[in-house]
């Protein structure tokens, strides 16, 4: 959150850092910065589970109409609670949908 470098793993985070750039405006209204970093951690979990969605493998089998739903849960470390972020996504065409929900969802 205070774009550190730190090495090796900033390729790693990068996602993680565009996720923080592409939401800035929600993040910025949150004052405290334990929430901001949950918050933020919901984001990414939210924009991993888009990216899973539209992977080849992903698409594929939905287009051979396969059953596939993809999920985004959150695992609290603090409380040991797996929560439901309310994203999950069957089909092509409700990408847009459930992102948009998912995201106000957690402003």
């Amino acid at each position: 959150m205070h774009n550190l470098q730190l090495g090796l793993i900033d390729n790693w985070l990068r996602h993680v850092q565009d996720v923080m750039h592409n939401h800035d405006a929600l993040l910025a209204r949150i004052s405290d910065e334990k929430q901001c970093l949950d918050r933020l951690c919901e984001l990414n979990v939210i924009e991993q589970v888009l990216n899973v969605s539209r992977t080849t493998v992903v698409q594929n089998a939905w287009d051979r109409g396969q059953e596939l739903a993809v999920h985004g849960w959150i695992y609290g470390i603090g409380d040991g609670l797996l929560r439901d972020l309310n994203i999950c996504i069957t089909n092509q065409q409700q990408l847009s949908a459930a992102y948009e929900k998912a995201v106000s969802a957690t402003s």
